[in-house]
């Protein structure tokens, strides 16, 4: 499976999981229960004995299904596609039974051979047999005769012509006919195993349905699902590896994607700039340590939802902006306007990563689902701003300052006195330093007409305003000190954030703003790092 496949596989799972829990949280019924519990009880079921024995069961039966099948329908459509008397004979026959429902024959299959394997993969046999059939007399069908013409005029046999022409130009639609019949093969094994079995995935789905208990069922769907796709995957594999010549495009598609692609992708959100945040959103559980158990699971999807909603706003964001980051000559050379990544490539992984969002808010509870949409509508709105307003650096500390916010949310299910204070240091930290970031650009911005207090303002005001900013976020990390029990290990802390803020300050000046880039990337990645640090030991070294 390559790269490309594997991520489209990830993006489906996680927008499947996604609607199952939206659908859990709306129905809130015990007969949907949320993916999360059936993934706990999918894995408890692993470790259990039965569970093998009914997954090999399935398994035994459904290859042995597709087997047989293979080894009687192939033959035929090659006899039946290459030689059109026995084509003349045969195929009425064919046709005349293929729209037959074989599903009504299992009674019949019963009361010949039993309630054995025999019964069900003779069923299911019958089933898939005309789709490969059919499939493969259509694939020697398209054969060009002039190819098999010029193999006889080379002096080639019967055999050299069926083994070199024919079989290649059967196998491409044979394979596909074996992809499809997988999912068909699959829901026939369950209707055999339902009616007439007493071992199977299709069984234990019954048997779980007839004692009430719902997660079971779908631990039973997950593992049939599971099967399938394995089957599918494995008939994939074997036509890549047999049919060559019709895979050589995607192939080449799918090499594409290496380790370099996917250092690209975090170049262009910057992802080692998570550390401008991520401390504080840790820091939100130190806070809400205090009165609230804080579990590792929670941390892990708190993390996950902080990565995975950073990353779908730096993407989006680098989308809408793609026009202008080609005219600015500071960020010309970012990847959309280099060709680096292509507007559908960030698109895809924008999308990739919103939806990973949505699904750890989702992991935390359904308030934090719920919110997570309108959350996403601020990071994508946030894109838009500095087209009309210069309260652009407002709405990105906003937009960044939820992070605290959400995790109350997750871990206490409201937002705390506290984690506000928090969040408005972590706003108005961010939409200082964006000030500070954005005075750069003051010519390009008053000559593209966006908005912002440097192009508005002028430098001198914007780093004022900065400033104040700044002393504001101070001011807030200091309000914590008397709302939470902490010890002056904290105050010390505090000492040298403000220390750092103002260096921040001294290195740019209206007259020369070159140390921009050691003021933004140094100096703020220590500040956020120190904050949670502060917390940390004046929350747990009173």
């Amino acid at each position: 499976m390559n790269k490309q496949r594997l991520l489209g596989y990830a993006l489906s799972l996680a927008t499947c999981l996604l609607v199952w829990k939206a659908a859990a949280v709306l129905l809130s019924s015990p007969v949907l229960p949320g993916p999360e519990e059936t993934l706990r009880a999918f894995a408890a079921a692993v470790g259990t004995s039965i569970f093998w024995s009914n997954f090999a069961a399935s398994t035994f039966r459904v290859l042995s299904s597709i087997a047989l099948a293979w080894l009687l329908a192939f033959p035929l459509g090659i006899m039946i596609g290459y030689d059109r008397k026995t084509d003349r004979y045969v195929s009425p026959l064919i046709f005349l039974t293929y729209p037959i429902p074989k599903m009504v024959f299992l009674p019949v299959m019963i009361l010949l051979f039993g309630l054995g394997d025999l019964s069900k993969i003779l069923l299911i046999t019958l089933v898939v047999f005309f789709q490969i059939l059919v499939a493969t007399k259509e694939g020697v069908s398209g054969l060009d005769r002039k190819y098999i013409d010029s193999m006889r005029s080379m002096g080639a046999t019967e055999g050299d012509i069926i083994r070199e022409a024919v079989i290649p130009a059967a196998l491409p639609s044979c394979f596909t006919a074996l992809r499809i019949i997988t999912g068909t093969s699959i829901s026939v094994l369950y209707f055999a195993e339902t009616f007439a079995g007493t071992s199977g995935l299709g069984y234990m789905i019954t048997n779980a349905w007839t004692w009430g208990n719902y997660t079971e069922i779908y631990v039973g769907i997950l593992a049939m699902s599971i099967l399938g796709i394995a089957i599918y995957e494995a008939f994939t594999w074997m036509e890549r590896r047999m049919c060559r010549w019709t895979r050589a495009a995607e192939e080449e598609e799918g090499g594409g994607w290496s380790w370099e692609k996917a250092v690209s992708y975090a170049q262009m959100i910057k992802l080692s700039h998570t550390v401008f945040a991520l401390p504080f959103g840790l820091a939100a559980l130190v806070i809400l340590s205090t009165d609230h158990t804080i579990t590792a699971e929670m941390v892990l999807w708190i993390i996950v939802a902080i990565v995975g909603a950073r990353s779908a706003a730096m993407g989006f964001n680098r989308i809408v902006d793609a026009g202008i980051d080609s005219r600015n000559p500071r960020t010309s050379g970012r990847h959309i306007p280099q060709g680096t990544l292509s507007a559908k490539q960030a698109g895809s992984f924008t999308l990739l990563s919103a939806v990973v969002f949505v699904g750890a808010a989702a992991m935390l509870s359904p308030l934090c689902f719920v919110l997570s949409f309108p959350v996403l509508a601020v990071l994508f709105g946030y894109s838009y701003t500095k087209r009309f307003t210069s309260a652009s650096h407002l709405v990105l500390g906003i937009s960044i300052g939820l992070m605290p916010l959400g995790a109350s949310v997750a871990v206490a299910g409201t937002i705390t006195d506290a984690t506000a204070v928090l969040s408005l240091a972590l706003t108005t930290y961010i939409a200082g330093f964006d000030i500070l970031y954005a005075c750069q650009d003051i010519e390009f911005d008053r000559k593209e007409g966006l908005r912002s207090i440097p192009s508005r303002l002028g430098v001198p005001a914007a780093l004022a305003v900065s400033s104040a900013l700044h002393v504001i976020s101070i001011a807030s990390l200091a309000a914590l000190y008397w709302m939470l029990p902490m010890g002056p290990a904290y105050l010390l802390c505090l000492l040298l954030i403000g220390a750092l803020f103002i260096v921040e300050h001294l290195l740019v000046r209206p007259s020369d703003l070159t140390r921009i880039n050691v003021a933004f990337f140094n100096i703020n990645s220590i500040i956020s790092v120190m904050v949670f640090v502060s917390l940390v030991m004046g929350v747990y070294l009173l």
